[in-house]
């Protein structure tokens, strides 16, 4: 009987070999740059132009003119409101006056100290009953607020991104004074000097029921004109 020849010895498995390249070579005289940051926002075409957009409106026209040294609408706060967009989902049909002065409203609550500023955007959000509408407009904000999952912080170098997608937009050019920027705390509270440019003169005496503002912030209303009416606060979330 014919004796079976033995199976030849299996080979080694070799290592398995990498598929990455090399590293390139660093450049003579000089050390390897840095690899550069990936972009986190992904703003689409239709976003941007809807935005801007609504920045021409008459009327958020009127506001930023109103806002002369930028104390509620420089180009960091805006950019935070576009941010808010996004975050929230809106799609570009509700890119609208009402959910731009909302969002602005919140970007203020979020970085400005000085509380009275701020209130300055209800008379153009609300027309002229704004007294009465105000609560119904804080609510909106909490709805908005809830709506991006209440990620309302937005760092510098976000900002920075958002404004980078279109660097010569005029909107980002709305430079805050150095006089009117950084943060005041109240273990030391400085006492301002009035600004030439934003000063405003004493409040007029007002009705009872105003709010707790009504002695300390003085209101500029928009011109008496159909555009400025109430607008309608929706039942749904936005």
């Amino acid at each position: 009987m014919p004796v079976q020849p033995l199976p030849a010895r299996a080979a080694q498995a070799s290592p398995p070999t990498s598929t990455k390249p090399p590293p390139s070579p660093a450049p003579p005289g000089g050390e390897r740059p840095p690899p550069s940051t990936p972009r986190s926002l992904h703003l689409h075409r239709q976003e941007r132009e809807a935005f801007f957009s609504l920045l021409e409106d008459n009327v958020v026209q009127e506001f930023l003119s109103m806002d002369v040294c930028c104390r509620i609408s420089d180009k960091y706060l805006l950019a935070m409101v576009l941010m808010y967009f996004k975050r929230a989902g809106l799609p570009t049909s509700e890119y609208t006056r009402l959910n731009l002065f909302t969002a602005l409203y919140l970007a203020n609550d979020m970085e400005e100290d000085e509380e009275e500023h701020k209130y300055q955007i209800f008379p153009w959000a609300l027309g002229r009953r704004w007294r009465r509408l105000f609560p119904r407009f804080l609510r909106r904000r909490d709805r908005l607020w809830a709506r991006m999952s209440y990620r309302a912080a937005v760092s510098r170098h976000c900002c920075e991104e958002v404004m980078a997608v279109e660097p010569w937009h005029w909107a980002w050019r709305r430079e805050r004074p150095p006089h009117h920027s950084g943060a005041t705390r109240p273990q030391c509270p400085p006492r301002p000097s009035p600004c030439l440019r934003c000063s405003r003169p004493p409040a007029p005496q007002q009705e009872e029921d105003e709010g707790p503002w009504a002695q300390d912030a003085f209101i500029l209303l928009p011109p008496c004109r159909p555009s400025a009416a109430p607008l309608p606060d929706s039942t749904t979330t936005h």
